[in-house]
Formats: structure tokens, sequence, C-alpha cells
């Protein structure tokens, strides 16, 4: 596929029948004009496929899963880069990844209802257009869900990835099972993807809150430090900046160079490859002693610690779910870190407060888009 974005994309013979018959949301002719809001109803159906989509907020890791329609993922191709891609090469892979996964062979049991996309960047979910990724060029504006609709003649529903990760974690991961919530369904439940980029999803009795320009839970950029590291988005002191996977390898890095014994300890951990340190190494380093690490997982506990008390004041989540990267610290990020929201916290508004690390991992955000496929859209 040679088009540019925006271009008129050439309509492939998709291994499933196309028309739009029976299709939920979709309107007979031309699709909605671009800009205007666009609903599907429910989606009913006792045979067929979804298919989710993940594009990261680099662009460098695209995956595309066909699932049924129990959210249990059945295929799924993946396509990591190693650099920054421009739009066109990541529209091109996830062109290739669709047509391996919606093969005739593994349609038998029905064709793909609806498609979900979980990208990592500012969406308007509402519009179906991607406003900008922080981490990548050539998206500002993107009407995707246009794009994809066009290319499939499939109802495609899109959103930031923080959502559809919480909303898989509420639907089938850590806010789901009775085990780890006893007091039953949360009706408030704060995600929180601490990635190369902090995203937030905040889930309302069951519903993605997306706020009046689909900005919500866009808690990566809250100001939480005077005169702080510049962000992604060109603001300074954001929590991104201090908190975010990215930020905290970058900062292990460049503060070890008058540390000695930091460059070794960071030698030993990633083999000799400095630059592949991850968050979760050096919440271990900081654990095993090392003071430059040290102070900066409390520069996370401590900014992390303000975001998250201001949000528990503001909307009295029952859960709050970490997920990402820097999650996978586990209890060198939780312990410290409950402990200190309840310090800034009314006692009324944290008593009960649940910090967990989210249960789905890696395969959040690609669950998440699946999950899109699943639900309504109001």
């Amino acid at each position: 596929m040679s088009t540019q974005p925006g271009q008129d994309v050439p309509q492939t013979i998709l291994p499933q029948d196309s028309s739009s018959e029976g299709m939920p949301g979709k309107v007979s002719g031309s699709l909605a004009p671009l800009g205007t809001t666009r609903t599907t109803g429910k989606l009913l159906a006792t045979q067929g496929y979804v298919v989710g989509i993940e594009i990261s907020g680099s662009g460098s890791r695209q995956s595309v899963a066909l699932a049924d329609l129990e959210g249990k993922i059945l295929h799924q191709a993946r396509r990591p880069l190693e650099y920054v891609p421009d739009t066109s090469t990541v529209l091109e892979l996830i062109d290739d990844m669709l047509n391996e996964v919606m093969t005739p062979e593994r349609l038998h049991n029905g064709r793909v209802l609806r498609v979900g996309v979980a990208v990592g960047g500012l969406v308007d979910a509402a519009h179906g257009i991607v406003r900008t990724l922080h981490h990548a060029h050539g998206w500002n504006n993107f009407p995707l869900q246009d794009y994809l609709e066009e290319r499939l003649d499939i109802p495609c529903i899109i959103d930031n990835n923080a959502n559809a990760a919480a909303l898989a974690e509420v639907q089938y991961g850590a806010a789901y099972a009775a085990e780890h919530n006893p007091r039953g369904a949360e009706r408030v439940v704060l995600y929180v993807g601490l990635g190369r980029g902090i995203g937030g999803g905040l889930v309302v009795n069951g519903k993605i809150y997306h706020g009046d320009t689909c900005t919500a839970g866009e808690i990566g950029h809250l100001f939480v430090k005077e005169n702080g590291p510049k962000c992604s988005c060109g603001g300074y002191g954001h929590l991104e900046a201090i908190a975010s996977a990215q930020a905290i390898s970058r900062a292990m890095i460049g503060l070890s160079v008058e540390h000695p014994e930091t460059e070794a300890a960071i030698r030993r951990v990633t083999g000799a490859r400095a630059e592949r340190i991850t968050a979760e190494q050096v919440f271990l380093l900081a654990a095993e002693g090392d003071e430059v690490a040290q102070g900066i997982v409390q520069d996370v506990h401590t900014y992390l610690g303000i975001a998250l008390a201001n949000i528990v004041h503001l909307i009295n989540p029952g859960v709050i779910i970490l997920g990402g990267q820097v999650a996978q610290a586990g209890e060198l990020l939780i312990q410290p870190l409950q402990a200190r929201i309840h310090d800034l916290c009314l006692a009324a508004a944290s008593s009960s407060l649940r910090i967990v690390q989210g249960s789905l991992a890696s395969e959040a955000n690609i669950l998440g888009a699946v999950t899109l496929a699943l639900q309504d859209i109001e």
C-alpha cells in the first residue's frame, strides 16, 4: 500500500462478506462526514468475531488480534520496529496484519463484526480522530476511524490506549476478579498506564468517562513540579517527565555519569547495554541500596503520589490500577505509593482505596482494543 495518509485508499478484497447487512451502526452509502459524531449500537450477535488493533505512542509497536465474542484472542500478529516510523509505514504494517489475522481459515464461524483500535496518543473518540501522538509525527488530526472503515467496510471504534486498557482491566483484569475485590464491582476505577508516556483512563459504572473534548484521563500532563524537566508535549514539570518509564531510564543513565558505582551496577543488570535499562531494574537497584536509583525512585513516589492524591480527592475512586512498564516494579512501587497517598489524602477519601498492579501486563492495550470492539458507544 503506497498511499499517503488522507489519500484515497485502494480497497482490498477481504476474506469475509463485505456487505453491510446486519452490521451494527453501519449506514448504507457513504460514511458520516469527518468531524461529526458517529455512534454504534449494541453488538448483538451469537457468532462472528471482532478485531483489536494497537498503535503505540511512538508508532514503533503495532499489533492486531482476532478475538471471539467473549473477548478471547484467537490469533495475534505483531510488527515491532526498532525506529519511529512514518504514518504510511504504520498503516502498511497494520494492513499486512489485518490480512494475516482475517484469513478464510480463521473466519470459519462467521465474519468480523467490529474493529476496536487503541492508540497511544490524544484521541477524539467521539469523532474517530487521532489528534496527536506526542512521540511520533504525521498523526495530527488523522481520521483513523474513517480510514479503517473505508479500508474494511466494518464499523470501527478508536480510543486512547489508556482508556482501552482501563476498560479491559475492569472487564477481565484486576478490577474484575472477585478474589481481588470482595466488595463487588467497583463503580469508579482509575487506570494509570506508566509506560513510555503516562496515560490514564477513568471507568465509571462500566463506561469510559471521556470528558467534554475526550481528554479526560491525560494525567501524564498534570503539572507536579515547578521548574521540572521537559515533557514530550513541550511543557515542563509534568508527571510524565518524571515518572514515565522513559523518564526513569533517562534519569538513571544521565545521573550515573558522575557515579562510577552506579555505572557499574547498570552494566551488571543490563549486560553492558546501559541504554536498555528498564524502570523495573532501576527500582531493583534502589532496593539494593544504589543511591542514584533511590533518588529517582523517591521522585517517582513523591510526584506520582501528589498527582494521585489530587485525583483521589476529586473523583474518589474505589481502586487505582497501575499498568505499563513501571508497574512491573510491583510492591516496590505500590507499597510506598499507597502509604504516601494515605498521608496526603483525607481519611474519608482514601480509607477504602485499593492500589493494585494491573493483571493484563503487556497485553492490556491489545485486550483493551478488543474490549472496545465489544462495547456500546454512547
